[in-house]
């Protein structure tokens, strides 16, 4: 490769890292579904590298296990079936998503170097710390966030939603940079550790996101061993915090709410009444297939639409027998995350809790920031550094 590309590429990748930073302030609303400025990034990277990626696409196919492709090929024709039989485009529109934000991740892993890979995470990371300024900035000096009802978005009142304009999504790609930021503890000098351990702390404290007060407590729980200063400091800065914080009338900061809980429940007790023949219990409807038909006004919104728990949305999806064959994947896929870098293997781990109420996975800023956290690991399982 040389070295005119590579410089191109990873200038793609610095622009595309460096837009995620405005999360949905970059989203572009469009008949046919919200699109986002990053992805041009994205589809500009993969038109750089197209010989390298088709290459890489079709060795891997041919290195797919056989159960690996009878799950890829349930899963296209479940797409199709339901773009063909319904007439809600989104779902396909969502399944090219993925696998584009997917993909692309596979060629970083794949094919850039440790050099380039060990930039990309840093570059994460800055971002990241970006995401917690915007979000304490935006605490401090815009706190009530309700006017954006208007716009479709959920009326929240002194909470910080950042650039994410929701706090429980912001609040998982901030434990994400943190357990990104503790990676570098060899290679960052202690005080950067520490100012950014606390920006992060404060800001997840800020969101009063439970599901990611949840998903941090399982995270700092993994690394009470290794980190135990650091997971001490961010315990104390996470509980004075949301206790010093102003908690005006209001459900958002009441964390025994529950008014979130019932409707969440009740969306997903509606998709699983959806799912009661044989057919749709053996190979669900279809990846991002909705119960809800969208609407000329509502059709460039992307949240709602699908099940919270991701239990909940397979089963709707690739159904039992998908979700049987993506087990096998599933923990192969975290072992090996492990033995390359645990902190990031547990911290998919927390984003898993998280994802017991949220659709987090395949949030799009969501899904591009774990998916290049976890290709900026070295295919090398000893080798940590440059």
């Amino acid at each position: 490769m040389s070295k005119l590309l590579r410089n191109k590429e990873e200038i793609l990748l610095l622009l595309l890292i460096f837009l995620l930073a405005l999360g949905q302030l970059q989203r572009l609303p469009f008949p046919w579904g919200a699109q986002y400025a990053h992805e041009l990034a994205l589809l500009l990277y993969l038109f750089t590298c197209r010989q390298r990626y088709a290459k890489i696409l079709f060795t891997s196919w041919k290195n797919l296990t056989t159960n690996s492709k009878i799950l890829t090929i349930l899963t296209v024709s479940g797409v199709l079936l339901h773009e063909l039989t319904t007439t809600d485009q989104r779902a396909l529109l969502l399944s090219v998503r993925a696998f584009l934000y997917g993909s692309a991740a596979w060629v970083v892993y794949q094919s850039a170097t440790d050099k380039l890979k060990l930039r990309l995470r840093f570059f994460l990371l800055a971002s990241g710390v970006g995401m917690a300024i915007i979000g304490s900035l935006q605490y401090l000096f815009l706190p009530d966030t309700r006017f954006l009802q208007i716009l479709g978005w959920d009326d929240h009142y002194y909470r910080a939603i950042g650039s994410m304009l929701d706090p429980n999504y912001l609040g998982i790609i901030l434990l994400l940079t943190l357990a990104n930021l503790w990676t570098w503890t060899k290679k960052l000098r202690p005080e950067i550790i520490l100012a950014g351990t606390l920006v992060l702390s404060m800001t997840i404290a800020a969101t009063f996101s439970r599901a990611s007060f949840l998903a941090t407590a399982v995270f700092l729980a993994s690394q009470a061993v290794s980190k135990r200063l650091l997971v001490v400091l961010t315990t104390l800065v996470l509980i004075l915090t949301i206790v010093v914080l102003p908690k005006p009338t209001g459900e958002g900061v009441n964390l025994l709410r529950s008014s979130t809980i019932t409707s969440r429940i009740d969306n997903d007790k509606a998709i699983i009444q959806t799912q009661k023949q044989p057919m749709k219990v053996l190979f669900g409807t279809g990846l991002f297939s909705s119960t809800r038909q969208t609407t000329l006004e509502n059709k460039s919104m992307d949240h709602g639409l699908q099940a919270n728990n991701i239990f909940i949305f397979l089963y709707q999806s690739i159904g039992v027998v998908g979700m049987l064959l993506l087990a096998p994947a599933l923990v192969k896929g975290i072992r090996s995350i492990y033995k390359k870098e645990p902190i990031i293997a547990y911290a998919l781990a927390a984003i898993f809790i998280h994802a017991q109420f949220n659709n987090t996975f395949f949030e799009p800023i969501v899904f591009s920031y774990w998916v290049l956290t976890s290709a900026s690991l070295s295919r090398q399982q000893n080798d940590q550094h440059v």
